[in-house]
């Protein structure tokens, strides 16, 4: 299980590892218990770099990533470890002393270039500065006997088990079980591995500041590799950075935008051009939007709503960096419905709708914990009444695109055939432009848009689009 890690950056790590103010450990230790603690997501917790992250080295900053999202990612088996060699059952140890030692075990179990003995020493160190001296102790012992006696941990018997994947791959029993019922067992491990796997950072070229490959030059000399990504036209694949993203001059400068392609996807399937009215419902922190914007050349006019207002203020800072001044923003939630009289129709809706987020574990690992199965059908219920508000607002012959990062049926086909049922003046046309013909190798037999992760190396999205015919 275990993955290579760098020896020179092992050291450096480990140089001193009882400094509570810049030991990527600690920093890894204090989000995993905000984790715990708060209702945030990870996502959000990381998303205006913590106090405890901005003194590291771009480093310790890697082993700080690879440890929060290692740990997270691997929980179910990293709990399973403790609770094989600890005396007491892993619910019943105290939430610092559980996360301290599923950080150790995630070094033991899958950091080759981590020596055990050191992953055993820091976390013990760790117990300390954490004032949990007194378990410092039993520590030692749980993680010492996981290196002496391995074999007291052991997966279920059955390798083609639901049972014994979920805890192969550390994903939630009840979600593995309904992926192996709908695609099968080989399918569900596919699936699975590539959730585990490391997202990619996917780029967004801005066409409004410059073409792609003058970025492509510009950004090679501020990574190990970035090459274009030959399944969608504008975007690029970048590994390596040597210094953080927002930091770079040519993401300063608003000639990128961080976006994964199957995002990217969805705008290309609404495909607004330029002069149009477009509405981008729940438009969130403006990726989609202002992708929108760019394809529109920055010419008509596109209104981005949200319930959150922090997101929309957001919005119009990342549009101004990019240098576009056609959105307006306005608050809205879209529970409630809209009067045509006062918002007007549009040429083209995007509905980017509240979902279970089951198809971007790879990027969000935390939602395989807090993700319930009753919640998808809640979700779905919401997406259709989101649709039922959004339906008077699209023109006569206009485009209403709806969306989820999720790969579920309830949240998939069951809200299209719903739509579709309760407004027989839409309905799917096939007809594609060439700008649109690039998200051709992406749709279903429906002719719905549809990415996942171990097929396409893409987040797993849906998309479904409507044309008003009457």
């Amino acid at each position: 299980m275990k993955s290579p890690y760098s020896s020179r950056q092992s050291q450096r790590s480990l140089k001193k590892p009882g400094r509570p103010a810049d030991d990527p450990r600690s920093a890894a230790l204090t989000i995993l218990e905000r984790l715990d603690g708060e209702s945030a997501t990870l996502d959000a917790l990381l998303e205006d770099e913590p106090p405890q992250v901005r003194g590291l080295s771009r480093r310790d900053r890697a082993l700080f990533n690879q440890l929060v999202y290692g740990v997270v990612r691997w929980r179910l088996r990293l709990d399973a470890v403790i609770d094989a060699h600890a005396k007491r059952p892993v619910v019943k140890i105290d939430g610092t002393v559980r996360n301290i030692l599923r950080l150790g075990l995630f070094q033991i179990l899958f950091l080759d270039r981590i020596p055990e003995s050191a992953a055993v020493n820091t976390a013990v160190n760790l117990t300390r500065t954490r004032k949990q001296a007194r378990s410092a102790g039993f520590v030692n012992a749980v993680l010492r006997n996981a290196i002496r006696h391995p074999d007291r941990f052991s997966l279920p018997e059955d390798e083609r088990s639901v049972e014994h994947l979920s805890l192969d791959q550390s994903f939630p029993l009840w979600l593995i079980s309904r992926w192996a019922e709908r695609m099968g067992f080989d399918e569900t491990r596919r699936l699975c591995r590539a959730m585990n796997a490391i997202a990619p950072i996917t780029l967004r070229c801005n066409a409004l500041k410059g073409d792609l490959s003058s970025l492509l030059e510009e950004l090679s000399g501020q990574a190990k590799a970035v090459v274009p990504n030959e399944q969608i036209p504008g975007a690029m694949d970048l590994s390596g950075p040597i210094c953080p993203i927002g930091k770079m001059p040519a993401f300063i400068d608003g000639r990128f935008a961080v976006q994964d392609g199957a995002a990217q996807l969805v705008s290309l399937f609404l495909s607004p051009r330029p002069g149009e009215t477009v509405l981008d419902a729940c438009a969130g922190l403006g990726g989609k939007t202002t992708h929108l914007a760019q394809l529109m050349e920055n010419r008509g006019r596109i209104v981005a709503m949200d319930n959150v207002s922090v997101k929309l203020t957001r919005l119009e800072r990342e549009a101004r960096r990019l240098g576009v001044d056609i959105i307006e923003t306005r608050q809205w939630d879209f529970r409630e419905p809209l009067e045509t009289k006062t918002h007007g129709q549009f040429d083209r809706i995007l509905l980017d709708a509240p979902c279970s987020g089951l198809g971007v574990l790879r990027r969000n690992p935390d939602a395989k914990w807090s993700s319930q199965k009753r919640e998808i059908d809640r979700f779905a219920r919401r997406q259709v009444r989101f649709l039922d508000h959004l339906a008077p607002l699209v023109r006569m012959g206009g485009t209403l695109v709806f969306a989820v990062c999720s790969m579920e049926p309830e949240e998939n086909r069951g809200v299209v055939e719903t739509f579709l049922k309760n407004h027989p003046n839409f309905d799917i046309v096939e007809n594609l432009n060439e700008t649109e013909k690039v998200v051709v190798p992406f749709l279903d037999s429906a002719r719905c848009l549809r990415t996942l992760p171990h097929s396409h190396g893409l987040d797993g999205f849906f998309a479904a689009r409507f044309t008003r015919i009457r």
